[in-house]
């Protein structure tokens, strides 16, 4: 009993992707130029139809409105006067996996693409074979070839070679994946066989379709094509390759390498993506105006490795190679060949980081410093959203760097050996190092965040469009976020260092929340203090969770001249102590601490010194500031020392506490760099 082959399970182990729905086309057009290869010919040609409605189609754009689309393509036809259908073709034809044409590539399972993506196939071929002229006409479909009795002899010498394979019953997914004019199936079918057009030894290959259109493709290429047209050699491991270069200016729009084989292309890669060419422009510019890289990688070790299905490349019988291997080479080549481009990019990519770290993300210098390799490793034309993320993820990689030199030096202390040492030593210093740099980065980004808050408050305090000032609740969400403790936000959230640097470190926080919902006090209270920061003791004790201070901030809106006995931000932070003692503090294990009334308390009023908020300091007998922005004293019979403060002091103050970070971060000097190279030009 003669093996058979379930074409419907062959198809299904086939993959043809929706981008690749022409596919079956161009080996159609393949398998023709391979059949003129066995023939003596001085007039070998192709010849291809494509076949679509008249019929104007219409989709519906986001507003419900018609918009013309191209036709879908129903079918094709392509016809040759190539060697033909004869016995011997017929017979591998009906035979899967034939090795008939193994030598040119084939690999024997080209007709099943054909159903994968059509109906069916009409084969029509007039062929001379034993002294005689045949015509062998039949159909292919997913239930095998009708009829089998398929050839008949012909009469008379007056007959020509001429073999039409018509593809019918384009399937949908596929049409609809493929509606290009005749232009773009062209310029896609010259690429797909670009290698048979260098040669200079392509037959002629004609496109039309039904609305009269004709496009000579030998014709197209000369013109579009050859004169961009550079080729360079590559070795690999002794395997030898071929890299043709190409910039074209029209119907492309990114760059790529096509790696192919046997003549054809089997797979593209994006050499414009980071981790290939990161310094890649989106466009090249030419003489006749923006242009793309498009290259072509052909070789022997290509040719051997293709699969079956020839769209992946399988080297498992290569070991000495693979193709990451093959593809970084010809990107280094497509380097060499575009450096100019590539080097002027490279130069404008690194001004615009540098300009962006300088003004401002500064904490990134010495990322840049230590890891230079990272300016080639951003892609070109970044906004800054998308550069200052770029940079994030390489810090990010650096401190994940640093934790791995740090847990190999802790298994080098448990495995080293005295031969080693010096190794070890090496390595030790270098984690050294690199925790001295990623500490000033760290610093770095921690003084450019005050920065930015500092600014933040600047403007804030600014009238807004309408001439009015921001109300209480916005300033109070840049010094921290209001109904919140420190228990619920990160450390980074609180800029209580714009009124004392002391406040940054503190063991809880309250803000804008009722007395009696403080997890750290006993009370009843309702009333609302807009900050309250308990701060643990910092003298030696075996108890390090007593507290001894706590502080309370109240603050008004900008320029608020309204302040009545009702109203008096004084008299408000003081009731607030009196509340606070009338609690008890608590431990976090639920224990009290007993009586807090000696427990020292520093209330700060943040407001502008209008006439009835200077009225009610005085009267409160605290003493004007000498610069006349605030007011200072201490109330005995609460126990509190009291600040009422100025806006424009407290933005005053802050800056002059930050000013040296300011001026060492933002206008460093060169010799505060390990390589001011790098940063300054």
């Amino acid at each position: 009993m003669p093996f058979t082959l379930n074409i419907s399970g062959q198809l299904k182990q086939i993959k043809l992707e929706s981008q690749k729905a022409l596919w079956p086309l161009f080996e159609t057009v393949v398998n023709s130029l391979q059949s003129l290869e066995d023939i003596n010919s001085e007039e070998k040609r192709v010849v291809i139809e494509a076949i679509r409605t008249k019929n104007e189609q219409l989709s519906l754009d986001l507003d419900g409105d018609g918009i013309e689309q191209l036709p879908r393509y129903e079918g094709f036809i392509v016809s040759d006067n190539g060697i033909g259908f004869d016995t011997c073709n017929y017979r591998s034809f009906l035979e899967a996996y034939s090795q008939l044409k193994v030598k040119k590539g084939c690999k024997g399972i080209g007709r099943f693409l054909w159903l994968k993506a059509f109906e069916s196939v009409r084969i029509e071929s007039t062929y001379y074979e034993d002294g005689k002229w045949c015509k062998r006409l039949f159909e292919f479909k997913e239930d095998g070839i009708s009829p089998e009795d398929n050839v008949v002899e012909l009469e008379g010498n007056e007959h020509k070679r001429e073999t039409k394979v018509q593809l019918v019953g384009f399937k949908k997914r596929y049409s609809e994946a493929a509606r290009y004019s005749l232009e773009t199936l062209a310029r896609k079918m010259i690429e797909h066989c670009l290698l048979y057009f260098i040669a200079g030894s392509c037959p002629q290959i004609v496109l039309k379709d039904v609305f009269g259109e004709e496009i000579v493709l030998n014709a197209y290429f000369e013109q579009t094509y050859k004169d961009s047209l550079h080729r360079d050699s590559m070795d690999l491991k002794g395997h030898q390759f071929t890299l043709y270069h190409m910039l074209l200016t029209e119907k492309v729009d990114k760059h790529e390498l096509h790696l192919c084989a046997n003549h054809r292309e089997v797979k593209s890669i994006n050499v414009s993506l980071p981790r290939h060419i990161p310094n890649m422009p989106k466009a090249l510019a030419t003489e006749n105006g923006s242009g793309y890289y498009v290259g072509y990688l052909a070789g022997d070790c290509l040719d051997n490795a293709i699969n079956s299905g020839r769209n992946e490349f399988d080297f498992s019988d290569m070991p000495d190679i693979d193709e990451e291997e093959i593809v970084e080479a010809a990107v280094g080549m497509v380097r060499v060949y575009l450096h100019e481009d590539i080097e002027k990019i490279a130069d404008e990519k690194r001004k615009q980081i540098d300009a962006f770290v300088q003004s401002d993300r500064p904490q990134y210098r010495f990322l840049l410093n230590s890891h230079p390799e990272v300016y080639d490793e951003i892609p070109a034309g970044l906004s800054e959203d998308k550069l200052d993320l770029e940079l994030y993820k390489h810090q990010q990689k650096w401190e994940l760097d640093i934790a791995m030199q740090k847990k190999e030096i802790e298994d080098g202390l448990h495995k080293r050996k005295a031969t080693d040492e010096e190794t070890f030593q090496a390595l030790f210093e270098r984690y050294c190092q690199s925790i001295t740099n990623l500490s000033r980065a760290s610093l770095a980004e921690y003084v450019a965040r005050r920065k930015a808050v500092i600014d933040l408050l600047e403007n804030a305090l600014e009238l807004d469009r309408d001439g009015h000032y921001n109300k209480e609740s916005t300033i109070h969400s840049i010094f921290c976020p209001m109904q919140v403790t420190s228990d619920e936000i990160k450390y980074d959230d609180m800029n209580l260092w714009l009124i004392d640097d002391r406040l940054a470190y503190h063991r809880f926080l309250a803000s804008d929340k009722k007395m009696k919902s403080l997890p750290v006090l006993e009370n009843t209270s309702e009333k609302r203090a807009d900050i309250v920061v308990f701060d643990a003791a910092l003298s030696y004790t075996a108890d390090p969770d007593n507290i001894s201070s706590i502080t309370i901030v109240e603050m008004k809106r900008p320029m608020r001249d309204d302040h009545d006995d009702d109203d008096n931000p004084v008299s408000q932070v003081l009731r607030y102590v009196k509340n606070i003692k009338d609690g008890k503090v608590k431990k976090p294990n639920g224990r009290g601490f007993g009586n807090v009334k000696n427990i020292a308390f520093y209330c700060y009023v943040i407001a502008d010194i209008t006439p009835s908020l200077a009225e009610m300091a005085a009267l409160a007998g605290l003493t004007m500031m000498q610069d006349g922005e605030g007011y200072f004293g201490y109330n005995s019979t609460y126990g509190a020392y009291i600040e009422v403060l100025s806006y424009e002091k407290v933005l005053k103050n802050a800056k002059q506490r930050n000013r040296v970070l300011f001026d060492k971060l933002f206008e460093p000097k060169s010799i505060d760099l390990m390589y001011p190279g790098l940063v300054f030009k």
